[in-house]
């Protein structure tokens, strides 16, 4: 039996597996108690029945490929969206067919369950389980991105393939017969992956070879080098960025029924923090009269909003001056006397000082969760070094965001001192805009949550 065939036993026994126990759960919660045999014996035919055919649309939708075996970030996605047209067909068969159960709340239970319990198990438990074999591959690609992601790939072993070779463009131009060459080392190496950037013009002469081998007789896995790298680091290589890129990618509205409910989470937490930072306000102004500190409360910044248009955001004053359309970095600041007082270090390390924003929030001008958005001077510094910078400002900016919880800034600081931080920033900006959601959201709240917390010095171990 071969590795792929076992690969495949391994899924369907363990999807199996999951369905029941989703089952035998769902009927736990429905009623609040262990499900007698009567009761699994009602619910096992229809059921048993619902998972062949869902079986069958998990393989439709690409549960089953390589290439979702490999892209750990396709799966949830496809499992969510996947199990909703689960949860609708059985909803139309249980109308078609006369069971003798009603299981209308029944398969709502179900799908919250579902989906979480095959989220755990084929993110997390099938690596566990499955067969264990270090596939050898190939890279072809270009640049600083491209050496990131062998160095990676090869030093960490989570990840069950290692690149055995990386082919840049200088070198396959010097390669006569380039095809046929590299034909015979995948068949030399044993290559059971090939990772390479498609717009590369000298990949283009055989990518069709590449193709037959992938999807025609497959001795091979082809995987897209950009969805690898964003699939790896949870970030866009900026090398990727093309029209192409941004009209596949990027759309004003993702669906309405995200966009009201972003809005409606936005105005409910604003409201929230809003007064649990009207009973912290009195204390703090107390702790900056104490420490000497006779400057005003507030301060108001002129910050780039969505669609590039101005936004005035308010935050307390953490620094000895307000130089609100300064073009500089902090530490650029220091070095000029603007230094940061005791107690706006002490308001910076728990975000504090960020919380007078829920008013532009209120508004419309913010969301909670978004890109951070730049003081317009330095905003328009970085938009004049950095292309594609400005993309960013496509959706609502946020008081945390993706970047904000990935990124290690220097010090304490909470936003990029360096080009090439705020490079790195735009990199994570961008998956946002790619793939915001709910879920994704939620992921960065907790995220936030957790670095807040990890500078009182309390660990949380969030999963990837």
């Amino acid at each position: 039996m071969g590795e792929r065939t076992r690969e495949l036993l391994v899924l369907v026994v363990g999807d199996i597996a999951v369905f029941m126990i989703s089952l035998w759960l769902t009927l736990f919660v429905r009623y609040l108690a262990f499900p007698s045999f009567d009761t699994l014996s009602a619910h096992f035919g229809p059921f048993l029945l619902l998972t062949s055919i869902w079986l069958l649309i998990f393989y439709m939708s690409g549960l089953y490929d390589k290439h979702t075996v490999f892209l750990k970030s396709l799966l949830f996605s496809r499992i969510l969206n996947t199990q909703v047209v689960n949860i609708l067909v059985a909803a139309l068969i249980f109308i078609i067919v006369p069971f003798a159960i009603a299981p209308k709340t029944n398969l709502v239970i179900y799908l919250v369950i579902s989906v979480a319990l095959f989220t755990y198990w084929r993110m997390v438990l099938f690596n566990k389980v499955s067969p264990r074999t270090e596939h050898k591959a190939i890279l072809i690609a270009d640049g600083p991105e491209a050496i990131e992601l062998v160095d990676e790939i090869n030093h960490n072993d989570r990840y069950n393939y290692s690149f055995v070779r990386i082919i840049d463009e200088a070198t396959a131009k010097k390669i006569p017969d380039f095809e046929e060459k590299l034909l015979a080392l995948i068949e030399k190496e044993g290559i059971s992956i090939i990772v390479a950037n498609p717009n590369g013009e000298y990949i283009e002469k055989v990518l069709p070879k590449i193709f037959d081998l992938s999807y025609i007789t497959f001795k091979l896995t082809f995987l897209d080098f950009y969805k690898v790298y964003e699939d790896t680091f949870d970030k866009i290589p900026l090398s990727a960025l093309r029209y192409e890129w941004f009209i596949a990618h990027v759309s004003q509205s993702k669906s309405l029924t995200y966009d009201l409910a972003k809005r409606v989470i936005d105005v409910v937490g604003s409201l929230v923090l809003g007064l649990v930072f009207g009973l912290m306000l009195p204390f703090i102004y107390i702790a900056m009269r104490i420490e000497g500190d006779t400057g005003p409360l507030f301060i108001s910044q002129e910050r780039i909003g969505q669609q590039n248009k101005p936004v005035t955001v308010y935050k307390i004053r953490t620094m000895t001056e307000n130089r609100s359309a300064s073009a500089t970095w902090t530490n650029e600041d220091s070095a000029e006397g603007n230094k940061i007082t005791k107690v706006g270090n002490v308001l910076r390390k728990i975000s504090v000082d960020e919380i007078p924003q829920v008013w532009t929030i209120l508004k419309g001008e913010m969301s909670l969760i978004g890109p951070r958005n730049d003081i317009k001077g330095l905003g328009e510094r970085l938009a004049a070094d950095i292309p594609y910078y400005n993309v960013r400002n496509f959706v609502k900016p946020g008081v945390t965001g993706w970047a904000q919880t990935h990124q290690q800034y220097m010090g304490d600081n909470i936003s990029p001192q360096s080009l090439e931080e705020s490079k790195e920033r735009l990199s994570y900006d961008l998956y946002y805009v790619k793939n915001r959601s709910l879920m994704l959201d939620i992921a960065v709240a907790l995220r936030t949550l957790k670095t807040v917390l990890s500078r009182f010095g309390v660990k949380i171990k969030l999963p990837k």
